[in-house]
């Protein structure tokens, strides 16, 4: 059960702060709370990930108007969930270009079109992913593919301005097998 554990007084302490909440949409009060940091103008950040689910009109205003550190960070875990970030991204209309970040989770038993049409619809929408690899992809077949997305997906600079397969050629100009190799699995994957 969420519950709340101090107050905004409590933690607050410096001109900026990082909650490590790990979804404050999902708690009943958290439009009180976001409205006090709002009044407050604390310079904050919710760096473990929004339910973009739980995004509604009243609730877009309150993070439009926090005096927020980077970018609001999301998750989308799954290709299947595209309906719902799609909703919610309707009802963020206030969202610039690239100041989105989504957690892209990766399970090694996930179809590597399940990640790889995720990374492709973010970069499509102009906004960022963070590749987070399941513990279990270190051994599997895929290791390397996700080790080489993860590096592309999680520097913005480079997922803005270069394609994966101009990074790969980039990355690996030494390795032609490894770069035409996840090239391919990566085409085959959109």
């Amino acid at each position: 059960m969420i519950h709340q554990v101090a107050n905004v007084d409590d933690i607050v302490h410096h001109k900026k702060v990082k909650f490590l909440d790990n979804n404050i949409l999902s708690f009943i009060e958290h439009k009180k709370i976001l409205q006090e940091l709002v009044d407050k103008n604390i310079k904050c950040q919710f760096n473990q990930g929004l339910d973009i689910r739980l995004v509604d009109e009243e609730n877009s205003e309150l993070l439009r108007q926090l005096n927020y550190i980077g970018e609001y960070i999301f998750a989308f875990d799954d290709w299947r969930y595209l309906p719902q970030i799609e909703g919610g991204m309707r009802l963020l209309t206030w969202v610039r270009d690239w100041q989105l970040k989504f957690f892209i989770y990766i399970h090694p038993d996930m179809e590597l079109s399940n990640v790889v049409n995720r990374m492709e619809w973010l970069r499509g929408h102009n906004q960022l992913p963070y590749v987070m690899r399941n513990i279990l992809c270190w051994d599997r077949e895929y290791n390397e593919f996700y080790v080489d997305l993860a590096a592309w997906g999680n520097q913005p600079g480079i997922f803005k301005s270069m394609d994966f397969p101009e990074f790969m050629r980039r990355r690996h100009p030494n390795n032609n097998e490894r770069v035409i190799k996840h090239i391919q699995l990566y085409k085959e994957a959109v």
